[in-house]
Order: structure tokens, then C-alpha cells, then sequence
């Protein structure tokens, strides 16, 4: 049986864990930089909205070449990998990857798991010469292995709180993060609601010589919103490299991207949300109470479990969907290296007075009917979907 392909790099990179520094992934690509003097860099940075944005671009750009890096991928590897002609297939990465580990070991580079891979998709990219090439920042941005390259222009969907111990507590401090990924002539392209932030990016554009536009500015989409902004951000994005004026008639797609919206017909109809982290999970919840979302509430189940972050964060979430009346909550684990411990969310989920389900299978079972809303972190909604249309997940995610 061939080794699944996140089980191959698992076993020889670790776990997909975050390690700051642009040193590493700057030795690995230092041939690679040249290459790209004729593609245009498109680096998405952001709290929440960054991987829409980046599928959604990608979706407008169909009839271009280019080649784009997501990440983390949902339910497979080869998610990461997207061009024109859609995800890579598995038996072209499993080569790539295996002639790129032969070059890390021969060449001694030392990546990390996040970093390797991001070296097999440059070197995909590299053979194929795209014309543009979108990169979905992993986590912040100045540090991110993506900020290896020079992105001609930024997209920010959103800030917010998250992933505190690297990026600071403090809306200031996150968006110079995310900024970082910004050089001397690029374009940043925004969504940001909080007008001090909006201002502050556009100092932080005149301190380093960039252009700004701000979306705010030409969209009254609310907040909660927060695919129809994802998309309009995508939008105006295309918009500047076609060099095309915005339409006043333009309207979002009604057709969902996977664990953004998405509803699994299987018996029961399955909405997939992610909402990963409080931000998330408070829009999320404002979207679904609007008349905008087109399902009465509430849901005959709810089915909830989280990556690990910080536990007043979690606490926060499960308090925020149990007084959202959107339907009856069932909290649960999963087996993946970034999923919150099992000991906090069924201490959690007693102190909140909500049900706790030992085995996902239990609760899949007998659900041929109704509506079910799947949240939480997007591991798990991979790892639900899997199991709901038959996939096992890979042996280190289990």
C-alpha cells in the first residue's frame, strides 16, 4: 500500500508546527528568486478570510496561468498545491516531493515541515513559470516562509486576535506582522473594518514607499458578511492586475469554497463552517442569526471541536455558540497534532453544561435527516468529512 502522502512528509519533516524565521527557507530558495522576475507575487495576509481570498482569486484568474499555495489544507495535501488546471494530482506530488527531499538532504538544508513543502510547491511553480502566483500567508506574515518572496501586491481581508504568543495581543502589533510581507512599490489592498487600523496601514504604506486602497471605502458589506467581503477583496484584487475598473453591479457567487458554507448532502444536510478562532466564531454566529443566510435556525444539531489555543479563548467560543440559539451543542475531539487536548474540551464542555461525544462515528450514525451545523476548527471539519464520504484520515491525524 503506497504511503499517504501527509504520513510521508510527517515522517521525515515532524509535525506541522510554527517556527519563525525567514533564514532557513531563504537558503533553500536562494537559486529559485530569479526565476520570478516575470510573475506576478500575490501574498494574502490576514486573521481570518486569508484562504476564500486566495481560492476565490484564483477561481477569477482561471483562464491565466498561476499557480497557488494554500495552507492548511482540509481533507489532502495536494490542496496546497493549485494552478489554472486545478489541484495538483497525487502521483505528480509524491514525485516532486520525493526529488525535493533528495535536494534538502544533499544540500543539508534544515526545513520544517511547512517550510518543505512550501519548497516542493516553488519548485512546481519554477517548472511551470506562471504569470502570477498567489500565496496564502501560513501564519503572521514577516516571518512567514512566503515572505521569502517579494509580493508586488498584498491582500488583507481582516485582523484580529489570534495566535497571541507570536503575533502580540494588540491589534496594532498583529497588523505590523501581517504588513510585513509589504515591499517598497507593492500594493496593499484591504478590507479592515476598524478605522484606526485602516489608518494605521496606510502610515505603514507611506513609511515603506507602497500604494493603498482601501475597500472600506468602496464597500458598505457588513463584517459578518464575511464571504461576500472575502470575494469582493478577490475581486478587486483581479481588478488591479487586469488594470479594470470595479463594476457597481458586481455580486458575489452563491457557490461555497470546501468547509467555507459548503453543505454535504449525505442523508442529512451537513453546513461546514469553519470558525477557528473567537473572531471567526462571532461572525460566524451573526451570519447564520441574518436573513442573509438562506436556513431558518435552529439547526437539529450542532457539532463542535477546536485546534489548541489558548483556553479562554475556547471558553469564550463554546459560551458564544451555546447563548447563540442556533441549536443543541455536541463538543468533540479529534486525534491531529494541533488539536486542543481532550481533557480541556470535556472539562470545558461540563462547565458549560454541554454534551460531550466520545467517537465521532457515534454521532454520525443515524443522522438521515435534518440539518447539522459542523464548526470549530478546520482540521476538523476535515477530519468529519472524511469520515462522513468514506476516507479514512491520515495515520498521524487519527
Amino acid at each position: 500500500m503506497t504511503e499517504d502522502l501527509t504520513d510521508w512528509v510527517f515522517s521525515r519533516y515532524g509535525n506541522e508546527q510554527y517556527h519563525p524565521g525567514l533564514d532557513r527557507i531563504n537558503r533553500a530558495l536562494d537559486s529559485f528568486k530569479n526565476t520570478f522576475s516575470e510573475t506576478k507575487i500575490i501574498t494574502i495576509a490576514g486573521t481570518n478570510g486569508k484562504g476564500e481570498t486566495t481560492l476565490r482569486l484564483s477561481h477569477l484568474l482561471q483562464n491565466e496561468s498561476h499557480c497557488v499555495w494554500t495552507s492548511p489544507h482540509i481533507e489532502r495535501i495536494t490542496e496546497r498545491f493549485r494552478s489554472e488546471e486545478g489541484e495538483i494530482s497525487e502521483e505528480v506530488l509524491r514525485l516532486l516531493m520525493e526529488k525535493c527531499h533528495n535536494e534538502v538532504m544533499s544540500s543539508a538544508y534544515q526545513l520544517t515541515y511547512y517550510e518543505f513543502l512550501f519548497y516542493v510547491f516553488i519548485s512546481w511553480a519554477k517548472e511551470r513559470r506562471p504569470k502570477y502566483l498567489l500565496l496564502e500567508v501560513g501564519l503572521g506574515g514577516r516571518l512567514d516562509a512566503v515572505n521569502a518572496l517579494d509580493a508586488d501586491l498584498v491582500l488583507l481581508p481582516s485582523i484580529s486576535r489570534d495566535h497571541q504568543e507570536y503575533l502580540g495581543n494588540r491589534y496594532d502589533l498583529i497588523l505590523k506582522e501581517k504588513l510585513g510581507v509589504l515591499r517598497e512599490g507593492g500594493t496593499l489592498i484591504s478590507f479592515l473594518d476598524l478605522k484606526y487600523l485602516r489608518e494605521r496601514a496606510g502610515e505603514y504604506c507611506g513609511r515603506v514607499g507602497a500604494h493603498f486602497r482601501d475597500l472600506a471605502l468602496e464597500s458598505l458589506l457588513p463584517s459578518f458578511q464575511f464571504s461576500a467581503r472575502n470575494q469582493f477583496l478577490a475581486y478587486a484584487a483581479y481588478s488591479f492586475l487586469k488594470e479594470q475598473v470595479i463594476k457597481k453591479n458586481w455580486k458575489p457567487l452563491e457557490s461555497a469554497l470546501s468547509g467555507r458554507g459548503e453543505i454535504l448532502h449525505l442523508g442529512a444536510k451537513w453546513h461546514l463552517f469553519g470558525s477557528h478562532n473567537v473572531d471567526g466564531m462571532r461572525k460566524l454566529i451573526q451570519f447564520l442569526q441574518s436573513d442573509i443566510y438562506n436556513f431558518k435556525i435552529p439547526f437539529d444539531a450542532i457539532i463542535i471541536a477546536f485546534s489548541k489555543r489558548d483556553k479562554a479563548d475556547l471558553t469564550l467560543m463554546l459560551k458564544m455558540i451555546k447563548a447563540s440559539g442556533l441549536g443543541k451543542i455536541k463538543v468533540t475531539t479529534f486525534t491531529h497534532p494541533k488539536a486542543a487536548p481532550r481533557e480541556w474540551i470535556e472539562s470545558l464542555a461540563r462547565l458549560e453544561g454541554l454534551d460531550f461525544v466520545e467517537d465521532i462515528e457515534s454521532f454520525i450514525q443515524g443522522k438521515d435527516s435534518g440539518h447539522i451545523l459542523v464548526a470549530g476548527s478546520y482540521y476538523f471539519l476535515g477530519h468529519l468529512k472524511s469520515r462522513l464520504c468514506g476516507r479514512q484520515p491520515s495515520a498521524h491525524s487519527r
